[in-house]
C-alpha cells in the first residue's frame, strides 16, 4: 500500500471501532439521564441499562484490543482467551456455536496472526446472520499458522458484496470503506499466514469461510 492508502486504512479502522463502540456508550449516557428521574422504576431500569451497556462496551474493547492491537512482543497468544472472546461475541449476537477439533489447542498457544485472523473472520462471518443462526468453527492443521473453517447457517444468511470484495486478493484500496475495512484486514492476515481464503455459498442459508 502507498502512504495515502495506509492513512486511509488507519482512518477507516478507527471509524469502524468508534461505530461499534458508540452504541453501548450512548446507552450508558441514556441510563445516566434516567437516573435523574424521580422514580424507583426508572432507577431500576437505568441501573440495568448502565450495567449491561458498560459490560458490552468493555467486551468489545477487549475483543478489538486482541483482534487489532499489538498485544505485546510475543509472536504467540493463548488460544483459550481467543475462544472465550469468540463465544462471548456469539452470545451477544444470539448465535449458537460449536467448535470442532480444538482439544489440541485449548490449553496451548497459537500464533498471534492466527488468533487475529480467527477473531476478525468471526466478526465478518457472524455479521452474515442478522436474524440469528448457528456457527461451526473447525480448527485444522498443527502447523505454525492454523487452518480454519467457519460455517454459518441461518435465515437470511448473507455476505455483503462489498465485504466479499474486501476479502478478495484483487481488491483495490480505492474501494475501502468502513463496511469492508475489516475484510481487507482479514485478507492481508491470510496472506501473512501464508494461506488462501475460499468462500463457499452453499445455499441461501449457508456460507463457509475456508482458510488453508
Amino acid at each position: 500500500m502507498t502512504s495515502r492508502d495506509k492513512m486511509k486504512f488507519a482512518e477507516l479502522l478507527c471509524s469502524k471501532l468508534c461505530h461499534d463502540l458508540i452504541s453501548p456508550i450512548g446507552a450508558i449516557n441514556n441510563g445516566l439521564e434516567f437516573l435523574t428521574e424521580d422514580s424507583n422504576d426508572m432507577l431500576d431500569d437505568a441501573t440495568k441499562l448502565i450495567a449491561s451497556s458498560a459490560r458490552q462496551a468493555s467486551d468489545r474493547l477487549t475483543y478489538f484490543r486482541m483482534a487489532l492491537g499489538a498485544g505485546g512482543s510475543d509472536d504467540t497468544v493463548a488460544f483459550e482467551p481467543v475462544l472465550n472472546l469468540v463465544e462471548n461475541l456469539a452470545l451477544e449476537k444470539k448465535l449458537g456455536i460449536v467448535w470442532v477439533n480444538i482439544q489440541t489447542y485449548v490449553h496451548s498457544n497459537i500464533s498471534k496472526l492466527s488468533g487475529k485472523l480467527l477473531l476478525n473472520l468471526a466478526l465478518i462471518a457472524f455479521d452474515c446472520l442478522p436474524r440469528g443462526g448457528n456457527v461451526e468453527i473447525t480448527i485444522g492443521s498443527n502447523s505454525k499458522f492454523l487452518d480454519l473453517v467457519i460455517t454459518v447457517d441461518g435465515d437470511k444468511c448473507n455476505l455483503r458484496d462489498d465485504v466479499k470484495l474486501g476479502l478478495s486478493t484483487k481488491f483495490d484500496t480505492e474501494s475501502l470503506t468502513i463496511r469492508n475495512v475489516l475484510a481487507f484486514y482479514c485478507a492481508n492476515l491470510v496472506i501473512s499466514c501464508q494461506k488462501t481464503l475460499w468462500l463457499e455459498e452453499e445455499s441461501p442459508s449457508r456460507i463457509i469461510f475456508r482458510v488453508s
